[in-house]
């Protein structure tokens, strides 16, 4: 995983949501801005809470990844993966400025 990534957990496998200029522009694209992706997490829409997923580990055009990531959702339940999305669309929304300082953290700098 790279510096930066928020580490989501379910149903045994761990997908790494990545800060990337790639998901910071296809999320708004896909759910109408930022605040369209928060309002549907906060609707527990669980198809863009696939979408999100698959956006935020690189795969946003897989249609078969985001059936799987639905399935490992249902076996794994949904509360880990809207806390961690949460904290990724707020890290995302910020853009390169929180990649940059939690790197900048990281070499002592």
């Amino acid at each position: 995983m790279a510096l930066g990534d928020i580490r989501l957990d379910l149903d045994g496998e761990t997908f790494a949501l990545q800060l990337t200029l790639e998901a910071f522009t296809e999320v708004p694209a896909q759910f109408g801005g930022f605040v369209g992706a928060f309002r549907r997490l906060a609707e527990v829409d669980v198809q863009a809470i696939a979408s999100m997923v698959a956006i935020g580990t690189g795969k946003a055009k897989d249609a078969k990844e985001r059936k799987r990531i639905v399935e490992k959702l249902f076996e794994g339940g949904l509360e880990e993966a809207i806390g961690k999305l949460t904290e990724w669309l707020s890290l995302l929304s910020a853009g390169g400025l929180k990649r940059k300082e939690a790197q900048s953290e990281s070499s002592g700098e």
